[in-house]
């Protein structure tokens, strides 16, 4: 069927007012209460009944055949907007990811499939804590996969020319393991070392240690990004704590690494006389794409394919499960050039009616 021009500019209209709305009222992981019930209020203005995962949202239409789901995170950053926008965030959070334009982005799709009720079943997926609380894990438990065949979701890409797609038929983003490693020593002064344990000098010989077990294993990166310990420039320090992230793109290079680390830990340990452990906090697989799924993304896009990141994306849990692409949507202009979780990315709103047409699209493709 596809839209006319009219309704695609109404449709874009729209999916402005949306995006204004949830951006100057952004909400963090998990706590989306405000966005959820706004989100709820215009699905059930178009006739949905959503049912909720947290602060999730599912919402099906259509009667027959297996399900196309279609998903849009929902969540903010713990970032202070510098934008100058009109609509500004001021509250020390921030839409800096673009999850407020792939909601309104699909609340739009959602809005035309109201009024133009599909040949087959559609899902609309409202995903809360995409940005580091595994909301994807919980919507699966949740039901948002039950009867799904196919799921598709775009992310804005400030690297990409306004307007146009990117995807590719493999990993489009790596698989992150975040893990905290906790080395404790005994202390001492630091003129008297050997009766102490220095956890800070084993800490340091771990860092460096890993990020070679990662290089070994190519297509992988090890990274230290915090670290906590010590008390005094002259005290041997008994504790230290390393906050890293291991990101791969082969889902076999996790329980190696996890196996290595381990031996890392216990060889440091027996140098230093240390007590290491490490605590993991939380594992995303690689987002890989399914081959004809992303052919199909590629066909009513024209999308070309790239390489993939070593950013992590929760869309992976869904891709592990069912067949499933994520497409890039460039938003990058002369005016538009900041990075995603930067305080001052914004994107030209026009973009998304490229990314509400696609939607119908695929929702219109058959299966």
């Amino acid at each position: 069927m596809g839209m006319d021009k009219a309704e695609s500019r109404d449709l874009l209209a729209y999916a402005v007012s949306v995006r204004r709305k949830l951006h100057a009222s952004p909400e963090l992981s998990g706590e989306e209460y405000g966005t959820s019930a706004f989100i709820r209020g215009e699905l059930e203005r178009m006739g949905y009944t959503p049912r909720a995962v947290h602060t999730g949202l599912i919402a099906d239409t259509g009667k027959s055949g297996d399900i196309l789901a279609l998903r849009a995170d929902i969540d903010a950053l713990p970032i202070a907007e510098n934008t100058g926008l009109p609509f500004a965030a001021k509250c020390g959070r921030m839409h800096a990811c673009g999850h407020d334009g792939h909601t309104a982005m699909l609340l739009a799709a959602a809005k035309y499939f109201s009024a133009h009720p599909p040949a087959r079943r559609l899902r609309f997926i409202f995903q809360f804590g995409e940005e580091g609380e595994g909301g994807a894990e919980k919507m699966i438990g949740g039901g948002a996969l039950d009867g799904v065949s196919e799921i598709y979701a775009f992310h804005l890409c400030p690297e990409l020319e306004k307007g146009k797609f990117a995807t590719n038929d493999g990993t489009l983003f790596a698989g992150v393991m975040e893990f905290d490693t906790e080395v404790r020593g005994k202390s001492s002064h630091c003129a008297s070392p050997e009766e102490g344990a220095d956890a800070i000098a084993a800490a340091a010989h771990i860092i460096a240690e890993a990020k070679r077990l990662a290089e070994r294993k190519g297509n992988a990166l090890m990274h230290t990004g915090k670290i906590t310990g010590g008390y005094a420039r002259n005290v041997v320090a008994d504790r230290a704590i390393l906050e890293c992230s291991f990101r791969y793109t082969q889902k076999s290079r996790l329980a190696e690494v996890r196996e290595e680390l381990a031996a890392l830990l216990r060889e440091t340990d027996e140098k230093y006389g240390t007590r290491s452990e490490i605590k993991i906090k939380s594992v995303y697989p690689p987002l890989v794409n399914d081959a004809r799924c992303a052919a199909k993304m590629a066909e009513l896009t024209g999308a070309g394919y790239i390489g993939g990141r070593y950013t992590a994306e929760d869309f992976a849990f869904y891709a592990e499960k069912v067949p499933a692409c994520m497409c890039w949507l460039g938003i990058r202009d002369e005016k538009h050039t900041s990075p995603l979780h930067s305080d001052t990315f914004d994107f030209d709103e026009s973009v998304m009616e490229k990314g509400i047409e696609t939607f119908v699209k695929l929702a219109e493709s058959g299966s």
